[in-house]
């Protein structure tokens, strides 16, 4: 069976932060990768599953601020979040000369949030099994006694693994990344 986007800011059946044709036009602006050419070719059915996928995903993410409505079903849109790296110098309109700061509305979807979605819905159609690995994929050695972890490669690793450039695009916009981790106390 075919799948259906839902691309409604806000609402209570969206499935996805991007519609196709919205996502396709922000593939137009990639680098041609191998993953980018692979999501040309793609079915529409196919492109459409990445995208709700990738959004599944992103939507696992801690984000600054509140959703905006309890009855939207995506983590965003959301209030209280501020814009990174906006502030509006209000010098120039006389005193009291202070900075300000500029917020995302309760109607809108960040630009960070839409790139993340489209990158990570093309990588995830060229590895469809991008979502599954158990994390163990990540190390050349496992040892149980006096534990010793080889890894292939440095970066973020694990089962939640996903491309770098994703990661970049939640700066400012979520509460931790990978490289926080939670101890508590047993």
């Amino acid at each position: 069976m075919a799948i259906t986007i839902d691309a409604t800011v806000g609402g209570a059946s969206a499935n996805s932060y991007l519609t196709l044709s919205d996502a396709d036009d922000l593939v137009e602006g990639m680098v041609k990768s191998t993953d980018a050419a692979k999501w040309d070719s793609g079915t529409d059915d196919n492109r459409n599953r990445s995208l709700v996928t990738a959004t599944q995903r992103i939507d696992r993410e801690r984000f600054l601020g509140a959703r905006a409505t309890d009855t939207q079903a995506l983590q965003w849109p959301r209030t209280g979040v501020r814009k990174p790296d906006t502030y509006i110098n209000t010098y120039s309109v006389g005193f009291p000369f202070r900075i300000t700061t500029d917020y995302f509305t309760s109607e809108e979807i960040p630009d960070q949030i839409k790139r993340a979605t489209i990158v990570l819905a093309v990588y995830l159609h060229n590895n469809v099994d991008g979502l599954e690995l158990s994390g163990l994929e990540d190390f050349k050695n496992l040892q149980v006694g006096s534990v010793n972890l080889t890894p292939n490669f440095y970066g973020a690793v694990g089962a939640d693994r996903i491309p770098p450039m994703v990661e970049r695009y939640f700066t400012g916009l979520r509460i931790s990344g990978p490289g926080n981790v939670s101890i508590k106390r047993s």
